[in-house]
């Protein structure tokens, strides 16, 4: 019996210490996002962050070997578990792997200008940029011609014919201004063949170990890419703006040499472009700037234009689908929010407002759809998903979500060092763009939309005050409504004899809205287009001739609730009762706008500065489950020095693009 009754209280402990492990586990995962927010970084702390940054991608991720051609580059993801090359140095063979050099270059002048603009800031950014990162890209950009070959392909037989059926990836002999997706001499191992285990390459590519018949068993790399992209010749085009830009004016040797190296860049990267595809404003834009040309200039798209496609974007298509049944993509990175920026201040010489708008409007948006997936857990500053692990949206809602543990080994999707940290760099644009344009919102939206109402959306996470209704008179009703970020909030007097109100989002009025009906036992109910059933609260009485309804309703992101309809910033919507109709905008308020975007660099510098000093590197990956997470990635540390660099600008009152001494070969057309 004492025996039974030991294994019974083992028993006992055995759930006990169980059921506290995973309380312990639920617990950990819940709240390690969103933790006590870190203390806010000082001035000096955010230039003292931004200077470890680079130093550490000087030390860790750039090759430094000056007997080597690739000396200069700047690898894309470093395995911090190993210490030595080529192991601890992963490349993509078709992963864009040099464009993070690319965005690398662009962050040092970001910094150097931010830190006491030109050549006298610190000298840790000139000197990275100097001696490693314009000397690479300026010697593959101009020498591709004699350095690459597409006579020998040596990619494994189901992989030969790839890229030959489109003029932009594939490598065309004799070429300058082409930069190949990698290049490298032994420095690396290749992603895909440790995966795999197949020796040869997994896209066409010249191999030096194949073409020398020497076994390769660690899968090293060494050759070349026999593609590129438009993507990283974008990359590459906002690195050369902003290169030619910042030595323009310098008056000694070494300006001299990197103008001409720099202006030879920019040509020959538009030339190849136009090999491998046609104009590209990213690709034109510097190579006008660097002709003095107006008329090449032209070709850059006038983003001084307002007007509703300045409201399309990765938020606007998830949350308001034309088609239910298509898939739409999060955004993985702000790369396009980028190229839009420095094409649009190279053609015009400064922001014009309408691109200053489009810039707020991207910043404030796009982070929402991360947020929208969050279902169990709110989403710190600067945080968003991995650029490698795709998040869904169908139907105006996520596809699956965070409490739903869809994501690798039964966890949530990652996050990574991506979109979030470059959408702070954006974020810290956009403040100064409101700073030069003080009515910039609301001024936008009477543009856009003159004389239409406005309901205001209000965000839980910013605002402290209640909702501001707001009342509109339509026929013999009045309605009040009100919005949060995920539902809409109707109180409404109506003749007592209707029957139906009728809500639609414009932009898709056969499949966006809903109708509020009256049915045959005189409730209050909502469906959607579909004819089903609404969640939500339905109130409804009688009093005479009128009927007075209170109503919330759950928007379509909610996990819970049937596709029918989201409150999307600067949506128009139409309400009609019989014959009468009204339209309306829902919008957040100018404060609150600027508010978010300053918690969203300020706050997201803290989370990430928290982040590099905990794991000592900036991870490509947060909770993969797998190598990324272990792999520092050059692109995140990038993207963080720039909004570091950019919020300083803010601070300061500064403007970025009128630091960079912007020359206007395009006379701005009166009106």
């Amino acid at each position: 019996m004492l025996l039974l009754g030991n294994l019974q209280m083992l028993k006992s402990l055995r759930i006990f210490w169980l059921l506290l492990l995973l309380c312990f586990i639920f617990f950990s995962e819940k709240y390690c996002v969103a933790d006590e927010q870190p203390p806010l970084l000082t001035p000096d702390q955010i230039k003292n962050f931004m200077a470890k940054l680079a130093t550490f991608v000087g030390d860790n991720h750039i090759r430094t070997n000056k007997d080597s051609m690739q000396h200069g580059m700047t690898y894309e993801y470093r395995d911090m578990r190993k210490e030595k090359a080529p192991e601890c140095f992963v490349q993509g063979e078709a992963l864009d792997t040099m464009h993070d050099g690319a965005w690398f270059g662009s962050a040092l002048v970001n910094a150097s200008l931010a830190t006491g603009g030109l050549f006298l800031g610190e000298p840790v950014y000139r000197n990275l940029l100097e001696k490693n990162v314009l000397p690479f890209y300026c010697r593959i950009l101009n020498h591709s011609d004699k350095i690459f070959s597409s006579k020998t392909n040596h990619a494994r037989p189901s992989s030969q014919k790839l890229w030959s059926q489109s003029k932009e990836w594939l490598f065309q002999e004799g070429e300058k201004g082409f930069v190949p997706y990698w290049w490298d001499d032994g420095g690396s191992v290749s992603l895909e063949r440790m995966r795999d285990k197949n020796p040869l390459p997994a896209f066409p590519s010249f191999d030096q170990f194949l073409q020398d018949k020497i076994p390769n068993p660690n899968f090293v790399l060494s050759g070349y890419s026999l593609g590129s992209s438009n993507h990283l010749a974008q990359d590459l085009g906002v690195l050369l703006q902003l290169s030619w830009l910042y030595y323009r004016n310098y008056k000694g040797m070494d300006g001299d040499c990197f103008r001409t190296e720099l202006s030879d860049s920019a040509k020959n990267l538009q030339a190849s472009r136009m090999r491998h595809h046609g104009h590209i404003p990213m690709c034109d834009a510097p190579a006008a700037l660097v002709l003095a040309d107006p008329a090449f200039l032209r070709l850059v798209p006038d983003a001084s234009i307002f007007n509703l496609k300045l409201l399309n974007n990765h938020y606007s298509q998830a949350l308001a689908p034309v088609n239910f049944d298509q898939k739409y993509s999060t955004p993985g990175f702000a790369d396009e929010q980028q190229y839009l920026y420095y094409s649009a201040i190279a053609r015009h010489g400064k922001l014009p407002k309408a691109a200053a708008f489009k810039l707020v409007y991207d910043a404030y948006t796009q982070p929402k759809l991360y947020k929208f997936y969050s279902d169990d857990l709110e989403v710190q500053a600067g945080i968003n998903r991995f650029d490698l692990h795709p998040i869904y949206y169908q139907a105006g809602k996520p596809m699956d979500y965070r409490s739903e543990r869809k994501g690798p080994s039964g966890k949530p999707r990652p996050t990574g060092s991506r979109f979030g940290p470059q959408n702070m760099v954006q974020s810290a644009l956009a403040l100064q763009a409101l700073q030069h344009f003080p009515d910039l919102w609301d001024s936008s939206i009477e543009v856009l939309y003159p004389k239409i109402a406005r309901v205001e959306i209000l965000d839980p996470v910013l605002n402290t005050n209640h909702l501001k209704p707001t009342q509109l008179k339509l026929g013999n009703s009045v309605l009040i409504l009100s919005a949060t970020q995920t539902s809409l909030l109707i109180k409404a007097t109506i003749p007592a004899s209707t029957q139906k109100i009728l809500l639609v989002q414009t932009n898709n009025p056969n499949q966006l809205g809903c109708s509020l009906e009256i049915n045959k036992e005189g409730k209050l109910e909502a469906r959607n287009f579909l004819g089903q059933i609404l969640k939500g609260k339905f109130n409804s009485s009688l009093n005479n001739d009128s009927r007075t309804i209170d109503v919330e309703i759950p928007t379509s992101v909610i996990k819970t609730q049937i596709p029918w309809m989201n409150c999307i910033e600067l949506s128009k919507y139409s309400f009609k009762i019989e014959n009468d109709a009204i339209d309306f905008i829902l919008t957040t308020n100018s404060q609150s706008v600027k508010i978010s975007l300053e918690r969203e660099v300020t706050h997201g510098l803290a989370n990430w500065y928290k982040i590099f000093n905990s794991k000592g590197f900036i991870p490509t990956a947060l909770d993969s489950g797998s190598d990324w997470d272990f792999y520092s990635d050059t692109g995140g540390y990038a993207h963080l020095i720039s909004a570091c660099s950019q919020y300083l600008n803010y601070l300061q009152g500064k403007r970025d693009w009128e630091l960079l001494e912007i020359p206007t070969f395009i006379e701005p057309i009166k009106k």
